[in-house]
């Protein structure tokens, strides 16, 4: 049973996306229960898989405090929990621990869409097991991601992902900049996720990538397996 928390505090990295294809991966690969939980209440998470956006009275914030809520399932063995409001005013630290051992009975990972503006990030990361960070090949990334490695356990940190590449040159001395960055570290860096039209229409249809038999989307694919294996 695996906490798997995908974290950056710079927006705008493609995390949430990032979360769900994960989760669908990890679901297709397992065949086991796989539940996200969000502290972003915008909820993209819906929109990405092709649901309805709901505004929920019985999301996280209800799961915290009385162990039962909304659970909306977005593919077969995959649940997501929602989030109503932008703060969580986590009283009692204990009832989130309990909370997740009572999720890990129920599923073989669970992943965390975690957003540094909510006060519960800081638990966020002392359940995690695993952290993948999500960014891009540019100059603040860079500097998110190392501050990142300092305030976080590294040996709980497996890989990250530079998404939206563009392949400039900027780009790319940032990228072999944050390698060196991981040299002495035991973390994958993926190859480049490139900033796609077809990952748009994915977004568009509600799908995943292993909703898709494209060429061009199975070089994404193949980057998410190695993240996956990472995981695993």
């Amino acid at each position: 049973m695996s906490v798997i928390l995908i974290k950056n505090n710079k927006g705008g990295v493609g995390k949430s996306w990032i979360t769900l294809q994960l989760a669908h991966g990890l679901q297709h690969v397992s065949d086991k229960k796989v539940l996200i939980v969000t502290s972003d209440n915008q909820n993209n998470i819906l929109e990405y898989a092709g649901k309805d956006k709901v505004v929920s009275d019985s999301g996280l914030e209800k799961w915290i405090k009385t162990g039962t809520g909304d659970l909306i399932r977005l593919r077969k063995n995959l649940f997501f929990i929602p989030l109503k409001t932008s703060h969580l005013n986590l009283q009692s630290k204990d009832k989130l621990e309990s909370l997740f051992e009572a999720f890990k009975e129920e599923y073989a990972y669970i992943l965390i869409d975690s957003t540094p503006v909510v006060g519960i990030d800081k638990y966020f990361v002392e359940l995690a097991d695993k952290v993948v960070i999500p960014g891009f090949a540019d100059k603040v990334t860079i500097n998110s991601i190392t501050s990142l490695l300092e305030q976080t356990e590294v040996r709980k940190v497996k890989s990250i992902i530079i998404n939206k590449w563009t392949k400039t040159a900027k780009e790319k001395e940032y990228y072999h900049g944050l390698k060196e960055v991981l040299e002495p570290y035991e973390i994958l860096l993926t190859a480049p996720i490139a900033q796609s039209a077809m990952i748009g229409k994915l977004i568009d249809d509600g799908k995943t990538i292993w909703e898709s038999n494209s060429k061009k989307v199975k070089e994404i694919q193949e980057n998410f397996v190695t993240v996956i294996e990472a995981i695993l």
